[in-house]
């Protein structure tokens, strides 16, 4: 445990990045593999837990004589995703959808049933509201820093065709992290990263959260290699 702290009022949601991940959860490297936005709504993240045993007895006399509970176990997390704008590659692959692709360009996708099979990591970057927006050392402006380094098993909210904005949701569940990934859904130009230096992940890790002074990645339509 350190022996200082910082503290940080998380604000707002600046931009996301989503990395495609083989079955293993290790980055897929190449052109068109990772995409880069800031036209989401909202990300939730609802943590999955399973209940403790409770084990209760009374004596023959009605009084408790056993009372205890273990302790939850959490398993996972759901992560819902809100799109105000559908990026085409990256929205078909997250929800296993055929990409419809004219050109080496994305215009629309295809949905079919059975299972998905596409895993992916997702950042995501808030901004630091109040007096601790910037680092009362350096003066730099701070960031929260968030990462599942595993998501998979997307599933497709409801999607409403009206007098108004149509938004397009997505609906995953976190595994632990691939402890191989770490280049490759945390790094920035192949050196700096938003964790501490010598950061790696554990082996039953699903979610990661962090202060840093080091800016998010710039927002594009079109797709990045890793």
């Amino acid at each position: 445990m350190a022996t200082t702290s910082n503290c940080a009022a998380p604000i707002k949601g600046t931009v996301y990045r989503m990395n495609k991940l083989d079955v293993c959860g290790n980055p897929v490297t190449g052109a068109g593999n990772s995409i880069v936005s800031k036209a989401f709504v909202q990300v939730q993240n609802d943590p999955q837990y399973e209940d403790g045993t409770e084990f209760f007895m009374r004596t023959a006399d009605g009084s408790v004589c056993v009372n205890q509970k273990d302790d939850p176990v959490l398993k996972r997390f759901q992560v819902t995703i809100d799109f105000c704008e559908v990026n085409v590659t990256g929205a078909s692959y997250m929800m296993s959808a055929r990409e419809l692709a004219v050109t080496n360009t994305g215009y629309g996708f295809a949905v079919s049933e059975g299972q998905p099979a596409n895993r992916y990591s997702l950042e995501v970057w808030q901004q630091v509201a109040g007096s601790g927006s910037c680092d009362p050392v350096t003066g730099v402006q701070r960031y929260i820093y968030h990462a599942w380094p595993n998501l998979g098993a997307t599933k497709l909210g409801g999607y409403t065709v009206e007098n108004d904005r149509s938004t397009l949701q997505l609906i995953s569940e976190s595994r632990a992290g691939s402890t191989n990934a770490t280049t490759g859904w945390l790094a920035k130009n192949g050196s700096s990263t938003w964790l501490p230096a010598g950061f790696s992940l554990g082996t039953l890790e699903h979610w990661v959260w962090n202060i840093t002074t080091t800016a998010p990645p710039t927002a594009q339509c079109s797709p990045f290699a890793i």
